[in-house]
């Protein structure tokens, strides 16, 4: 196979992982919605707004994700062609700094479901249980995407550096 193939098939994996954020996205929205229609409990009020938000993020994200990634592979197949090695250059590197991302991201999710644990169990208002729940609905969401994708990065740069091996002679 060639190596394109990778990138093309990495790149739509992106696009699925994309997807399926919209998606969670969309559906912490509609819950949102569904409490603001028929809740009537305080608790179920004080959800509407952090559900809301918290919704929204990953719902915008995983739409731009999408629209980004499939402009992306119609520009990848054409550097492919210009310059195979360069291409597998800046490859690496872009895929490499992920894990920067990485080392912020796991913490950040970390403290986020623990932090809204803890808020929830020492703060007795609707508000902020409600606020707490949503840190930690975006807490897990964020450590679920990130886990698959540091995932697919770590087996796209093997075939990243199996195909710079070629190069070296």
């Amino acid at each position: 196979m060639e190596f394109i193939q990778y990138t093309i098939n990495w790149t739509k994996g992106e696009i699925l992982e994309a997807g399926i954020t919209a998606a969670c996205g969309g559906l912490i929205v509609i819950c949102s919605l569904l409490f603001w229609k028929f809740g009537e409990t305080p608790f179920a009020k004080a959800l509407i707004v952090p559900l809301l938000v918290v919704g929204c993020i990953p719902l915008i994200t995983g739409i731009s994700g999408i629209m980004m990634n499939k402009k992306r592979i119609v520009a990848l197949e054409k550097e492919w062609k210009l310059d195979e090695h360069r291409f597998l250059m800046e490859e690496k590197e872009r895929v490499e700094g992920f894990d920067e991302i990485f080392k912020y991201t796991y913490p950040g999710a970390f403290i986020c479901v623990v932090g809204g644990a803890i808020l929830f169990f020492l703060l007795g208002s609707p508000t902020w249980k409600a606020v707490s729940l949503s840190l930690m609905v975006i807490g897990l969401m964020a450590y679920f995407i990130d886990h698959f994708a540091a995932e697919r990065a770590d087996i796209y740069l093997e075939h990243i550096k199996s195909a710079l091996k070629q190069f070296e002679i």
